[in-house]
Order: structure tokens, then C-alpha cells, then sequence
């Protein structure tokens, strides 16, 4: 019996490392995607850098597939706009533009 509870236990503290290492991923994503600043910032981590990075990829990737179609005749140009204003409208959520007071 006891060697039974050992091993619930080694279980739960397994769950709960993992559960820790997840959270504190999903913030380092937070942080890299909704800070200030570009993707190669000197204040973030090399992961924080590389998460931000691959949204900027993510972006890019959307807006290159969009045109392709729209050349490629599969998209018609309302849909392109449509496709490219939520493209910004999705960038200027997640990277909203702020002007220095002077």
C-alpha cells in the first residue's frame, strides 16, 4: 500500500512540474507577443525573442498566402482587403502603436 501512495505522490509532483513548466511557457509568450518594443528587444530572454519572432513569422506567413491566392485567382480583391484588414486589425491588437508625448 505504501509503495502505492509513493507512487501517486511522484505522479502529482510530476503533474505539477509539468502544469509550472506550461504556465510559465505561456507567460514568456504573453510577455514576447503583447511587449513593447521589436521581437529582438535587449529586456527579453532568447525565448521570449523567439516566441515573438515566430509571430511575426505567423503574420508574414498569412499575409504572403493572401497575395498568392489573390494572384493566384483564388481570392477575390474584397476578400484579399478583407483578409489584409484583419491582418492589421489582429497586429495593431497585439502591437498597439504608441506616440511619445512630447
Amino acid at each position: 500500500m505504501a509503495a502505492k501512495a509513493e507512487g501517486m505522490a511522484a505522479m502529482v509532483m510530476f503533474a505539477g512540474a509539468i502544469a509550472a513548466m506550461y504556465a510559465a511557457l505561456i507567460c514568456m509568450h504573453v510577455a514576447a507577443t503583447h511587449g513593447r518594443g521589436p521581437a529582438g528587444g535587449p529586456s527579453r530572454s532568447g525565448l521570449a525573442r523567439w516566441l515573438a519572432a515566430a509571430a511575426d513569422r505567423r503574420r508574414a506567413r498569412v499575409e504572403a498566402e493572401a497575395a498568392h491566392d489573390l494572384v493566384a485567382g483564388y481570392l477575390s480583391r474584397e476578400r484579399y482587403h478583407a483578409t489584409m484588414a484583419a491582418t492589421a486589425a489582429r497586429e495593431d491588437a497585439e502591437h498597439p502603436l504608441t506616440v511619445p508625448r512630447v
